[in-house]
């Protein structure tokens, strides 16, 4: 066995360590300096030599935001961002089961599509989606922001989860299927349990790309009512300069559900993303 000693320099452990400082704090300094500054008064948010830490703390960059009406706006993300993440993966369960279980005519041009999907932007389609959400009248909707955002997404979402399933034996289903349950049932009661890790993977990638999409919200609505966190940010960056302890301030509540998230479901991350990634198309 390689003793510590003699391992080599990028798998000692003093190595691995300092990486994992630097790469932490390269992560961390952004959102602690975001948290800093909302919590500093007006009169220390731009001083120079920075103030890096404020006092006396003050919450009255979050009661300006409170007053703003951006709570509006993390409800409207917050229903968009669920909806989303429910279509998505009812749409990437059948469609990557399909594709990871059966060969049929035109699958592999239907795999081509689902690239092509992945492949487009958002810009490229913001127009026509808008054009398209005006002749059916569900424009400033929850609807048309739904829908944009889950095309966009679910592409993504089935080639990950088609490579998911591919990681699971095939035998439980058919074990299931003997037992006398139907192919369906077998897919709901066996597969999707085991598949667990792979569906908060996709859940999460999902609500996080609809929860801080930008150009779709900001083109497909129009009135305040309907705006998202996003757009809503936005609106402290005025002609007369950047509200920067609103905004920071607004940065921590649009990320705190992100990340409550994430520490809660972090295990089954992890292990969707170790998982999925191993199979392909």
């Amino acid at each position: 066995m390689r003793s510590a000693d003699t391992a080599p320099p990028g798998h000692h452990p003093i190595v691995r360590a300092i990486a994992t400082i630097v790469v932490a704090l390269v992560v961390l300094i952004p959102f602690l300096w975001t948290l800093i500054t909302s919590l500093k008064p007006k009169d220390q948010v731009l001083t120079f030599p920075p103030v890096f830490i404020p006092w006396p703390p003050t919450l009255s960059n979050y009661l300006a935001v409170i007053e703003s009406g951006f709570p509006r706006y993390l409800l409207n993300s917050t229903i968009v961002a669920v909806s989303t993440v429910i279509i998505v993966v009812i749409v990437a369960v059948h469609a990557g089961y399909a594709v990871a279980r059966y060969e049929f005519r035109g699958k592999s041009l239907m795999l081509f599509v689902i690239l092509s999907g992945m492949a487009m932007g958002e810009f490229s389609a913001v127009l026509p989606l808008y054009f398209f959400g005006s002749k059916m009248h569900i424009l400033d909707t929850y609807g048309v922001l739904v829908l944009a955002n889950s095309a966009f997404i679910a592409p993504l979402a089935i080639w990950f989860l088609q490579g998911f399933f591919r990681s699971i034996p095939p035998q439980i289903e058919e074990a299931a299927m003997i037992d006398g349950t139907s192919r369906l049932g077998a897919l709901y009661r066996v597969v999707l349990p085991a598949a667990m890790p792979g569906l908060v993977t996709v859940s999460l990638i999902t609500f996080v790309a609809s929860w801080n999409e930008f150009i779709l919200a900001l083109v497909l609505t129009t009135s305040g009512s309907m705006r998202t966190a996003p757009v809503g940010l936005h609106l402290f960056m005025t002609d007369y300069g950047v509200e920067w302890g609103s905004l920071t301030a607004a940065g921590i509540l649009c990320i705190l559900p992100v990340l409550v998230l994430f520490l809660l479901l972090q295990r089954y991350f992890v292990r969707g993303l170790t998982a999925g990634a191993t199979s392909g198309f």
